[in-house]
């Protein structure tokens, strides 16, 4: 039970006694203390819950991500709203070469075309979305959380505020649906404990996540996506007389 020092009581008796006496004013008169509204402080979001809400302004409008990985590096610009994304891929396979790939989403309308890839068509390829296997990386713009925010958000375990717009922490990369399911295999139990650092905007949403693999798997690189914004997406369907269907090689091909 907590109890008042003699002091703390002595005010809280005094307070008492000033609104039994109406603050000074004669009890017989009609004159009666107006109450005093008090506006609540506004919350204070903690690291981890202003991370989410970072994540879910970059969410918002047109906005473009560029990932760089080992080996692989993505540019995709997505106008949620108007239902338009484009999509470029720089890949090195196995061997060393470097696999390169457009792709163009309208609605659920896809086009994909591909460049450096054997056997496959130079010309642009169609499709739809909703023919693609599930967690396809050419469903450019999947229902939500289209920029992969949210979900990077959710890997949060731990953050501190490093300056007024940096963050650092660690990730749990096995929460995630958006990082590549070889490099979560790769990292095995290391996945839970990955270190990371955010840069957000001045306007609140996130500008760049670096998320420092190297420091649990030396063999691997680090991932980085940057975010900018931009007023629109440039695409527009090819000539349908261009377009093929597009072959399931080539979606697995560029799975990442």
């Amino acid at each position: 039970m907590l109890s008042l020092r003699p002091a703390a009581a002595g005010l809280a008796l005094a307070a008492m006694s000033l609104v039994v006496t109406g603050c000074g004013v004669d009890p017989g008169s009609d004159d009666k203390a107006v109450p005093q509204q008090v506006t609540p402080a506004p919350t204070q979001l903690g690291p981890a819950e202003k991370l989410a809400d970072a994540a879910a302004k970059t969410n918002k409008g047109v906005v473009t991500v560029v990932m760089q990985a080992s080996g692989i590096r993505t540019e995709l610009s997505m106008d949620p709203a108007d239902r338009k994304a484009k999509l470029s891929i720089a890949l090195v396979d196995e061997a060393g070469d470097t696999l390169r790939a457009e792709a163009i989403q309208l609605g659920t309308d896809l086009y994909v075309r591909t460049s450096d890839v054997p056997g496959v068509a130079k010309g642009w390829m169609r499709s739809s979305v909703t023919d693609l296997p599930a967690g396809s990386s050419f469903n450019l713009l999947p229902d939500s959380d289209h920029t992969g925010a949210a979900d990077l958000a959710n890997c949060v375990v731990n953050a501190k505020r490093k300056g007024g717009s940096d963050f650092v922490g660690t990730l749990d990369l096995t929460r995630s649906h958006f990082i590549s399911k070889r490099v979560v295999a790769g990292l095995g139990a290391k996945a839970k404990a990955v270190p990371f650092s955010v840069l957000a905007s001045p306007s609140g949403d996130l500008f760049e996540f670096h998320i420092d693999i190297p420091s649990v798997l030396p063999t691997h690189g680090a991932i980085k996506y940057a975010y900018s914004r931009s007023d629109g997406v440039d695409a527009a369907a090819p000539a349908g007389s261009r377009a093929t269907e597009l072959p399931r090689s080539v979606l697995d091909l560029f799975q990442i």
